[in-house]
């Protein structure tokens, strides 16, 4: 596999975490449960959709703080 298909197959992976987790956040909200779970999950959506667009930046960070910063 070549880097370009290994970015590519990454970028897909985290966009496919951030729809479950937006679709976790959702099915929280529906079922009226606590603020700060929804909140979470769709924090979390929005993060893995930025580390889908870092895939293709020449930045990596294993911190959130270092992520938001550069996004």
């Amino acid at each position: 596999m070549k880097a370009e298909e290994k970015r590519q197959e990454l970028a897909r992976y985290r966009l496919k975490q951030a729809w479950e987790s937006l679709e976790e956040a959702e099915y929280l909200l529906q079922g009226k449960k606590s603020p700060r779970s929804v909140i979470n999950r769709a924090y979390y959506a929005m993060f893995y959709a930025v580390l889908a667009l870092l895939v293709y930046e020449p930045y990596a960070s294993s911190k959130h703080s270092g992520v938001l910063g550069y996004f």
